[in-house]
C-alpha cells in the first residue's frame, strides 16, 4: 500500500490530514414530516372525498329493488347480525352471528363475561408492553362498557340487543368508513385494497338500513314488521309489540342514530378535506 503523501500513514489517515475522508462534523438532522405527508400528496383528500361518493352510490342502489336486495344480502345483513352479537356480548350473553340469524343465549353467562374481561385485559397488557400505550384506552373503554352492560337489568338488555340489529349496522358501517379514511398506510389493517373494502361494506350496510327507516318515516306502512319461521318476530315487531315502543319512537330512534353517524362522518370528511399537509423541521 502506498503511504499517504501528506501524513505518511499506510493504513487510513490521521484526523488532521487533508486527504482524510472521515468527517466528525455532526450530520444535519433528518426533517420531521407531518403524519399526513406519509400518506402521499393526494391520498388524504381522495379518501375523504370517496366517503360521500360511496354513500351516494349506495343510496341510489337502495332506492331500487335489485339494488336494495344486493345491499341487504352482501352488506346490511352481515353487519345487522354482528350488531346483535356484539350487543349481546356487552351484556354478558353468548351469541354467534350467522346469515339472517344470531344464535344467542336466553340469559347472562358470567363465565363468558369473565372470559371477555380476561381477553380485554390481555389485549391491554400486550398493547402497553408493545409500546402502544395510547391504544390501551380502547380495551379499558370496552371493559367499562361491559361493566355497564352487566349492570343493566336483563329486560332492558334484551331490548338493547334487539335494537342493535339495525342500530349496530349503522354504527359498524360508520366505523368502517372512518377506518377507510383514518387508518395509516403502514397499518396492517389498511394494506392493499382493505381500506376500500371497508368503505364499500360500510357505505352499503349503512345506506341499506338508513334508507329503510327514511321510507318508514315517510310512511309507517313501510315499517319492517313481520315474522319469519326461523327467527320469529322481526326486530321492529318485537320492539313495538313486546317492548312497548311506539311506531313513531321506533322510527325516530333509528333515524336519530343514523343522523348522528352522518354528522360524525361529515365532520371527519370536512377536517380531512380542509387540513393542509405541511412538513415541519
Amino acid at each position: 500500500m502506498t503511504p499517504c503523501p501528506s501524513c505518511g500513514a499506510d493504513r487510513g489517515h490521521l484526523l488532521g490530514c487533508e486527504h482524510n475522508t472521515i468527517s466528525l462534523a455532526p450530520s444535519a438532522p433528518a426533517p420531521v414530516v407531518n403524519d399526513l405527508d406519509l400518506e402521499g400528496p393526494d391520498t388524504t383528500r381522495w379518501r375523504a372525498g370517496s366517503v360521500p361518493l360511496a354513500l351516494a352510490a349506495a343510496g341510489l342502489l337502495a332506492l331500487t329493488t335489485p339494488g336494495a336486495f344486493l345491499l341487504r344480502v352482501l352488506f346490511g345483513m352481515w353487519l345487522h347480525e354482528f350488531g346483535h352479537a356484539i350487543a349481546s356480548w356487552f351484556v354478558g350473553v353468548v351469541a354467534v352471528p350467522l346469515p339472517w340469524i344470531t344464535l344467542g343465549g336466553q340469559e347472562r353467562s358470567f363465565l363468558f363475561a369473565l372470559l371477555l374481561f380476561g381477553a380485554l385485559g390481555a389485549l391491554g397488557w400486550r398493547l402497553w408492553k408493545g409500546g402502544g400505550r395510547p391504544l390501551t384506552a380502547a380495551p379499558v373503554l370496552l371493559a367499562v362498557l361491559l361493566l355497564i352492560g352487566l349492570w343493566v337489568p336483563f329486560r332492558h338488555a334484551t331490548t338493547f340487543i334487539v335494537f342493535s340489529g339495525d342500530g349496530g349496522a349503522l354504527v359498524l358501517g360508520t366505523l368502517l368508513m372512518l377506518g377507510a379514511m383514518l387508518l395509516p398506510d403502514e397499518s396492517r389493517l389498511s394494506r392493499g385494497a382493505l381500506r376500500w373494502g371497508y368503505l364499500v361494506i360500510g357505505a352499503g350496510a349503512f345506506m341499506d338500513v338508513f334508507v329503510t327507516w327514511v321510507k318508514a318515516w315517510r310512511d309507517f306502512a313501510e315499517l319492517p314488521f313481520g315474522r319469519s319461521e326461523s327467527s320469529g318476530l322481526s326486530d321492529a315487531s318485537r320492539l313495538v309489540d313486546v317492548s312497548g315502543w311506539s311506531e313513531q319512537g321506533l322510527v325516530r330512534s333509528y333515524l336519530g342514530l343514523g343522523l348522528v353517524c352522518l354528522v360524525v362522518l361529515a365532520a371527519v370528511v370536512a377536517f380531512r378535506l380542509t387540513t393542509r399537509r405541511t412538513a415541519t423541521s
